[in-house]
Formats: C-alpha cells, structure tokens, sequence
C-alpha cells in the first residue's frame, strides 16, 4: 500500500516533502527502480538534464498509469543552455523526454554564468514559467550573495525553492536563514550524506527508541523543520521503500537537538568550476 507523503506549502508551492532523488541513476536502474517507488508512494520524483535519465523517467511514470496531476516532477537546466533562447529550447526538449507539457518546479542547476551575469538567465527562467513550461521556479547550488541577487531580479514570492547539500553533518545555518526569510523551500540532497550517516553511533541509538533505523532518523530530522524537503536517491528497493516510512514517528526535541549537534560542516559535493564560494 502506498504511504501518503505530506506536502510543503510556499510561495505558492505545494510540494511533497519527500521526494525520489534520481542523481548517478542509469536508465536502467531507472526502469527497474522508480515503478518500486511510485508503488511504495513517492511522487514527488527528481532529475536533471545532465543526469540524462529523463526519457527512462518518462517512460516509467508512462507504464505507472499514475494521473500526471498526482505527480510532482522537478528537473533542472544545465550551465551550457543557459543562454535564454537555448534554455528554452532544453527545457522543451526535457518535456519531451518526459512525457510531459510541463515540469512542476524548474531550477537552475548551478550559479555558473557568462559575461552577462546571471539575469539573463532568470529572465529566461521567467519566461519559462510565464509560458506554461514550468509551474514553479527556483534555484540549485547558490550561496547566500547569489540566492539574494536571484530573488531580488526575480521579485518576492517569485523564486520557490532553492536546492542545495544539507544533511546533518553539514548544518547550513546561514542559508536557511536567508531562504525562511524569503519564504523559500530548502530542498535537501544528498540528505544522508552518501551514506556517512547511515552508521552514525548516534543516529542509531536515537532510531532505537523509535524502532527506525539510523537513515530514517536523519530523514525524518530534516522533514520535520520548516520548509525542508529531501530527496534521497538509492538503487535499492529495500531503500526505497524504508525511506519513505518516515511519517509514523515524531523526534522529541532532545533528539532533534543532538542531531543537530551532529554538524561538523562536511561538504561533500563542490565540484571545480561550478560550485560557488560557500558560506561555511
């Protein structure tokens, strides 16, 4: 039976705050793996145009027979089509691959601009929304200096969520700052580390009280802030369908506490010439 995942509500977004993470999945893995999410009651399914898995994840939700209204699909525009004209042609080109006539959220994937800067580009990411391509829009990969530059062009209320690391060895206090102050989603990738977190001392001795496991801890911890969502990605369906069963259980604020002591500032994904200077 699939379990039903609770939405986030902001700047007019109402987004599942669990979602499928498709980052380093083949095609093939794509076909195996997402009918085993759809059916345990993701939704909300994330992708890329440079993960090249968007026609797999077009043709899996396809074969699901789901309504296209039940799902949420975010994909993100990759650095080389950032120019306008060729930003909206890639983003007609991932609808295709899709299967679809618009995606629910369409970010940036990161803060790499030409000599024009990046308005430009969020003038195209307006038009893609203004033109029906795109229902939300917002960010990936941003810092503090770049998310309040995008907002600021793009206007209050504008901008819906921005994507970036964040799990509980990396704390991100600055920027969830800036992003609850203007009302956007922080949407958390790599939400368990790539599996550092999975045998945390801690994380599993908080899961005992609860009968979770270290995973479900660090997931439900960041879903239960305000305007969090995550998207773990796994290969595996006995992964697939435990993280998704997070919903029965609430941590006391003593656990959300230690958890939170958790931190130590581990970035791990900064790859040369498209990650911005952080703010650490």
């Amino acid at each position: 039976m699939a379990l039903e995942v609770p939405g986030i509500a902001a700047n007019g977004l109402d987004m599942p705050a669990l979602g499928f993470g498709t980052w380093q999945l083949t095609p093939e893995t794509i076909e195996a793996i997402l009918p085993v999410a759809l059916e345990s009651g993701y939704r909300h399914i994330d992708t890329a145009q440079i993960y090249r898995n968007e026609a797999a994840i077009g043709r899996a939700i396809e074969d699901s027979g789901l309504p296209r209204r039940d799902l949420f699909l975010t994909t993100k525009v990759w650095v080389e089509r950032y120019e306008p004209e060729d930003l909206l042609a890639s983003v007609q080109e991932s609808l295709d691959k899709l299967r679809t006539d618009h995606v629910d959220l369409l970010l940036l994937h990161w803060p790499v601009f030409g000599g024009r800067g990046m308005n430009p580009t969020l003038e195209a990411l307006l038009r893609a929304r203004s033109a029906g391509l795109a229902r939300h829009i917002g960010i990936s990969n941003f810092n503090i200096a770049q998310t309040e530059q995008a907002v600021a062009f793009c206007g209050p209320g504008t901008l819906s969520t921005s994507q970036v690391e964040y799990h509980a060895y990396l704390g991100q206090e600055r920027l969830r700052r800036v992003l609850a102050r203007h009302n956007l989603v922080l949407t958390a990738y790599m939400p368990l580390a790539k599996a550092r977190l999975v045998n945390d001392p801690v994380l599993w001795e908080i899961g005992s009280k609860y009968g979770k496991t270290a995973p479900q801890v660090a997931l439900r911890w960041l879903i239960e802030q305000d305007r969090v969502a995550a998207i773990p990605s796994t290969s595996s369906p006995h992964h697939c369908r435990a993280n998704i069963e997070i919903f029965n259980f609430a941590l006391s604020l003593e656990d959300q506490q230690r958890i939170a002591g958790l931190n130590r500032g581990l970035r791990l994904c900064q790859p040369q010439d498209l990650a911005p200077e952080w703010d650490d």
